[in-house]
């Protein structure tokens, strides 16, 4: 009797992503200069699951259908640079303790009606985990072994921000509360949340995946109109920095959103390069009302590359031909001089197909570099 039916099935998907590697060295061509083409990456996890034609329940506690399900798609839909994505937001949370929803067909989520963190005494459930046996930890770890296995390529890890994680754990209405009116809890709350969590996590990962050249934080919560400038620098930022100072360079956060809703969009462009000094990314529909060009300049002013992201409600909702329109027009502002990759956000379940191959379509068409 086989004794070890899940490596002896991966063993079946050697060496069919070697594709990928072409599309690592377009995609850091692209953040240093001129590539044969604009690159683009996707979030398409929930659209790799609709695929393979399996429960969220399972897909997301899988390891082996995630990650092979994952490839298989970014690789029948001309993505660039593969990245293994899941609920990236309750991995540590359900460790610590926070209960998550599962339901069939979409992906998990915090129950937002019993918050771990209720009272400054429940600070104490807020301890180290042992990353080999809690919560879905060791799953992650295996996630990421599978993807340099079958890839031969060190995977991108993630981590959820420490704002994001404490309003996951404290409920974000009772913690801009606490910011308001008890900012010491709220200090303590994110201080052991970066301190005795993510620092310890984001080590472990390193230690397991050395050669890594990126550690990805997702942080939606910091986002306008949900939070604000002030807010932003001073409790979201403070502690990302505080992660980069403790774990070095490859930590980043892309993923904030709302500069639309300032008068001066670059005043939160600056906070964003205080946490992601790499590139600057925006997304819609950020980008669709301010106008790619801003972002361009910006990131040329800087000297940093761009990423553009088309939204996951735009991708759902419009019309192919407009989704090519757009996609032409993002890469004629952002593609001058290089340094451009844009990005597919949040390709879920729901996206029609004819849709996503409009976006690819257009890519390849209008992404070529004139000589």
């Amino acid at each position: 009797m086989d004794d070890h039916p899940e490596t002896d099935k991966v063993k079946t998907y050697q060496h069919k992503y070697s594709i990928f590697h072409e599309g690592i060295r377009r995609y850091e061509i692209a953040m240093q200069g001129i590539p044969d083409r604009v690159p683009m990456y996707a979030q398409l996890h929930d659209f790799a699951r609709k695929e393979k034609g399996v429960s969220a329940a399972e897909f997301y506690t899988n390891s082996e259908i995630l990650v092979t399900s994952s490839l298989e798609t970014m690789k029948r839909w001309g993505v660039d640079y593969p990245i293994i994505d899941y609920d990236v937001y309750n991995i540590e949370a359900e460790a610590l303790g926070q209960k998550i929803f599962y339901s069939a067909n979409g992906i998990p989520d915090i129950d937002r009606t019993q918050p771990l963190i209720q009272s400054h005494g429940d600070l104490k459930k807020i301890k180290t985990p042992d990353f080999k046996r809690a919560g879905r930890f060791p799953q992650v770890l295996r996630m990421y072994s599978l993807f340099r296995e079958l890839t031969d390529i060190e995977p991108d890890l993630n981590f959820c921000a420490p704002f994001t994680l404490a309003a996951n754990l404290r409920g974000i209405e009772q913690l801009l509360m606490d910011i308001l009116m008890a900012p010491g809890f709220a200090r303590d709350l994110l201080t052991r949340i970066t301190e005795e969590v993510l620092i310890p996590w984001i080590w472990h990962l390193k230690s397991e995946f050395p050669e890594t050249k990126a550690i990805c934080g997702s942080d939606a919560m910091s986002s306008l109109p949900i939070v604000n400038l002030d807010i932003l620098e001073d409790w979201s930022a403070t502690y990302i920095s505080r992660l980069r100072q403790a774990c070095g360079s490859e930590i980043y956060v892309p993923n904030w959103i709302g500069e639309s809703h300032l008068k001066d969009p670059l005043k939160m462009f600056d906070l964003k390069l205080k946490v992601c000094p790499r590139f600057l990314e925006g997304q819609d529909p950020d980008v669709a009302h301010i106008g790619p060009e801003v972002y361009k300049e910006y990131a040329e002013n800087k000297g940093v590359a761009l990423i553009l992201g088309i939204g996951s409600s735009f991708l759902t909702s419009s019309r192919p031909q407009d989704i090519v329109k757009r996609i032409q027009h993002y890469i004629t502002a952002g593609g001058k001089n290089g340094r451009f990759c844009l990005y597919l956000c949040s390709v879920d379940s729901v996206t029609p197909v004819e849709n996503l191959k409009a976006a690819v379509q257009a890519i390849h068409r209008f992404g070529t570099y004139s000589k």
